[in-house]
């Protein structure tokens, strides 16, 4: 039996959407910049253009952070966790009996808690781009499947197919 929890941040623009967005804003502003222009105020050119390289680094990193994912797979013996970036894929285990899952408070009073999974010295951060209640629910569903150190509960008894 393995529980297995799939976590991807939301980002519901896809590329074909973005370059759609990106196109209709570079032509409805030009259109306003090209009208001062023809005003006489042709300082405003450079600055739209810095204003659409902006956007479309911002447009890039958005497009970045959806193919973030993380997929943490819990067997009887084993916790897996694989973290998907755009530097490729990375896989750390810790045996199940030995993990614990924690939960750190902020640092500060308008911080992110950060949730982890540590064992033996090691430890790997889950869900870092979830919100806080989100996170919090997380924690919880982990430290269910997961157990505390020395307690490794069955997986026969988890509820299966839950998604976050």
């Amino acid at each position: 039996m393995e529980q297995r929890i799939e976590l991807a941040p939301n980002c519901s623009l896809k590329p074909a959407g973005a370059m759609l967005f990106f196109t209709s804003i570079c032509l409805f502003s030009l259109g306003f910049a090209l009208f001062f222009v023809f005003q006489g105020c042709w300082p405003v050119l450079p600055f739209w253009g810095l204003e659409m390289l902006a956007l479309w680094v911002a447009l890039q990193a958005s497009m970045r952070r959806g193919r973030y994912s993380q997929t943490v797979l819990i067997t009887e013996s084993r916790i897996s966790l694989v973290t998907r970036s755009r530097h490729g894929a990375q896989k750390q285990e810790f045996a199940r009996h030995w993990a614990k899952v924690r939960l750190r408070s902020p640092p500060r009073r308008h911080g992110l808690s950060r949730l982890t999974i540590e064992s033996r010295g090691q430890a790997c951060e889950v869900g870092s781009f979830l919100t806080e209640e989100d996170r919090y629910r997380l924690a919880e569903r982990l430290r269910y499947l997961v157990g505390g150190m020395n307690e490794s509960p069955p997986l026969e008894i988890a509820n299966t197919g839950d998604r976050n």
